[in-house]
């Protein structure tokens, strides 16, 4: 079931009828080639390579299966799960047509590992989000421009803010800056969600930063961090958190759910689409800590640390 299966193939391919052909073929000595054959011994890395090249296969399940027929017995069976999934890799196709559903789901989750990013819409987004603040062990910084998921019937209320309540009891440092823009803060009813949204989470103990847009905007600092997330299809505004600097979140676009039938309520921003990253260069490119060292970000102490600033911005513009 091993690598002599492989070699039996390499003999059918090509016409092979002798160890000494065999041999040529491999470029290994005939002794060696007798010993593949019988799987008395196990190919080293460039035979193996050697071997999936001969065959057109992918070299990777070549590895893996001589990976698993030098374990002792008791590790078989780990070399055998890692095989399955490569094997699930690289033969379900992007689209098929009559393999079945489960089948097709697991490649596509596979694809998503090997990307070192993983993808979730609706409902299960909101609940990986809470998973992952659940299991971090020291810090968060995030950036938040779709505030209005954060109100008294946003979504991320009450579950992720107590979720982070939780975190910081654990002794985890959540820093969240959430970003206003001039027309969301020009009628107070709209300036008391904001405050709503900024004394909650002041309330559990995450340290609370607020910036406007238009100020923040002219930075080369966020003008960086807006491209590279929209390199990645983030459509309009930025949703975005690191976990213990390994991990990187943040939410590619978004949806209006109405919490009713009759049309009286105000729909709700929901988050239609979540991307998960641990990739080097995701988490270097898309980190937002940087912009908590900026001039125009402003830590909330209380109510008055955003009237102020508004009061001071409309008489700069007046």
């Amino acid at each position: 079931m091993g690598i002599p299966r492989y070699i039996e193939q390499v003999k059918k391919k090509y016409g092979v009828t002798s160890d000494y052909t065999l041999a040529k073929k491999l470029k290994v000595s005939q002794p060696e080639a007798n010993w593949f054959r019988r799987g008395k011994k196990v190919p080293n890395t460039a035979v193996c390579i050697r071997i999936a090249n001969l065959l057109e296969k992918n070299p990777v399940e070549l590895l893996l299966v001589a990976q698993r027929d030098k374990a002792p017995t008791g590790e078989k069976e780990h070399w055998e799960m890692a095989l399955t999934a490569v094997d699930v890799l690289i033969n379900v196709p992007e689209h098929p047509r009559y393999i079945p559903q489960k089948v097709q789901d697991i490649g596509h989750d596979l694809r998503q590992l090997e990307s070192q990013m993983l993808s979730y819409e609706g409902n299960i987004a909101y609940t990986e989000m809470d998973r992952i603040l659940r299991t971090t062990e020291s810090s968060v910084d995030s950036i938040i421009e779709r505030w209005n998921v954060w109100k008294r019937e946003g979504p991320l209320f009450p579950n992720y803010l107590m979720a982070s309540k939780f975190a910081i009891k654990r002794g985890v440092k959540i820093r969240r800056l959430f970003i206003f823009t001039k027309d969301q803060l020009t009628k107070e009813e709209k300036i008391a969600e904001a405050l709503q949204v900024l004394n909650d989470q002041k309330l559990v103990g995450v340290s609370t930063f607020f910036a406007f847009r238009e100020e923040l905007g002219q930075t080369l600092t966020f003008q960086r961090l807006a491209a590279e997330y929209k390199k990645q299809g983030v459509k309009g505004q930025i949703n975005s958190a690191l976990f213990d600097n390994e991990i990187i979140l943040f939410s590619r676009s978004y949806v209006e759910h109405a919490l009713g039938d009759d049309g009286a309520t105000p729909p709700i921003t929901m988050i239609d689409q979540l991307h998960i990253s641990w990739d080097e260069d995701h988490v270097r490119d898309l980190n937002p800590r940087a912009l908590f060292e900026t001039r125009y970000v402003i830590e909330y102490k209380a109510e008055r640390s955003l009237r102020a600033r508004l009061n001071r911005r409309r008489k700069g513009h007046s």
